[in-house]
């Protein structure tokens, strides 16, 4: 009898505890968690974190269709690195090469046709002074043709999830059919910086080609530039036509801290009197930003996030939910605590006693002033035991409940079994009754025949 009770109380258990919870929580990290309140002048713009996921600390307009001008040439020299094992593999300049950029106005390194040049060194030509002609070059070395490249450049940008990018061309002079976002040049540039040789070549601050020495289009690397120079900043490409406006894609380390930069389609600016790239003096602003960021708890273990119902607890019918361990984020200079809310996602509406402590309720997303900052599983702050009693009562109150039609069935069912018992017992009796009427008579039948035998 113990047993069978035991295996009674362990199926009620088990069976109430079976909760389907959802622990996953949809959040989008690229919409960027801050707003910049410095003045950024530039249509578009990313700020990427590298040091933390490449999570997007701010952007503006990363969507917006835009022309990437020399931006592009940082897909020409992923292609060509994809493609060509040996850099110092020696290929001729090609008058086609030379004459397809003549005339518009572009950036080039005086190419001559029939000059022999390395892979390497028109990659650093085409990094450090984004020359076009360089460009060409490599598109005709790599693929048979300046558009069987740019379908090659296509095929890789959409390879590593851009979605709203076609190129037409390796040098990015304007073509309306040649475009892209923000947020696809951030997919390109992190996709790049992954490549030690591509890092090696968009960081050189210049370089000698014959005698020429060509600096790094970026004047944020150039100390002469003082408009623009940033101590902090490494690499990575400029561009800019008339239509794109002033591009750049550049990172910047600063003790240990580590942004990438894409902007995009900036104005001209005046800067100490002159008219300058506004690409340059947004970039700087960006980081200058980003850098005055600090890291700070934005959630910690002993925070009261949401109370919850616990159902059949031994000592109490609520516990408090809290992170599951301190989270922190970086956070701006004028941070206000004050404006921090931690919102559970897919919270249940109760929870079932043994409560553990190290059990996931839920997840809860991290906001402040309504952007997402960090995220965190939600935990109970302290245990809760089981009221096995109540535990039982519930689940067939519960099933009363929750089973209607199922509960008149089996009360029907057992009715039925009771009536059909009944009627059973009483047959067996009224045929033992007949069956005992029958010996009555047999036995008084026998005493009259020996009567009237001695009678006789």
């Amino acid at each position: 009898m113990k047993k069978t009770v035991s295996l009674i109380l362990s199926v009620f258990i088990i069976f109430s505890a079976c909760l389907p919870f959802a622990y996953a929580v949809d959040i989008n990290h690229d919409e960027g968690m801050y707003e910049i309140d410095s003045p950024v002048a530039a249509d578009a713009y990313m700020l990427i974190d590298l040091n933390h996921d490449n999570t997007v600390i701010a952007q503006k307009n990363k969507d917006k269709v835009k022309y990437p001008a020399s931006l592009t040439k940082i897909v020409t020299t992923m292609v060509t690195l994809n493609h060509v094992k040996d850099l110092q593999q020696s290929t001729t300049v090609s008058q086609h090469a030379i004459d397809v950029v003549s005339g518009r106005d572009a950036q080039v390194a005086g190419l001559k046709a029939g000059e022999s040049i390395t892979i390497e060194q028109l990659l650093y030509l085409t990094m450090v002074h984004s020359a076009c002609d360089a460009c060409q070059v490599l598109a005709e070395t790599v693929a048979k043709n300046e558009a069987e490249f740019a379908d090659m450049m296509n095929e890789w940008a959409a390879s590593i999830g851009c979605k709203n990018t076609h190129f037409t061309n390796p040098d990015g002079l304007h073509d309306d059919n040649h475009y892209t976002t923000a947020a696809d040049m951030m997919l390109i540039a992190l996709e790049a910086i992954k490549n030690e040789t591509f890092v090696k070549i968009s960081t050189t601050t210049n370089y000698t080609y014959g005698e020429t020495t060509f600096i790094h289009t970026n004047f944020m690397l150039d100390k002469d530039h003082t408009s623009y120079y940033y101590e902090y900043a490494k690499g990575i490409k400029t561009g800019s036509t008339t239509q794109a406006g002033y591009c750049v894609i550049t990172m910047a380390e600063k003790e240990n801290r580590k942004y990438l930069a894409i902007v995009m389609d900036s104005p001209s600016m005046t800067v100490d009197g002159v008219e300058g790239k506004g690409s340059f003096i947004d970039a700087k602003a960006i980081f200058e930003w980003a850098f005055a960021m600090k890291e700070q708890t934005v959630a910690g273990v002993n925070t009261a996030v949401k109370s919850i119902a616990v159902l059949d607890g031994k000592d109490a019918d609520t516990v408090d939910l809290v992170p599951v361990e301190d989270v922190s984020a970086l956070v701006p200079e004028n941070f206000n605590a004050h404006n921090i809310v931690i919102e559970p996602q897919k919270m249940p509406e109760n929870l079932k006693a043994p409560v553990n402590t190290e059990d996931t309720v839920c997840t809860a997303k991290i906001t402040y002033n309504g952007k997402i900052i960090g995220t965190t599983k939600l935990v109970a702050a302290n245990e809760v035991k089981l009221n096995l009693f109540s535990r039982i009562f519930r689940v067939i109150g519960e099933f009363i409940k929750n089973h209607t039609v199922i509960f008149i069935i089996l009360i029907i069912v057992v009715l039925i079994a009771l009536f059909l018992i009944i009627q059973a017992v009483r047959r067996k009796k009224a045929k033992k009754r007949i069956e005992q009427r029958r010996k009555e008579r047999a036995a008084r039948a026998r005493n009259r025949q020996n009567k009237d035998y001695y009678d006789y």
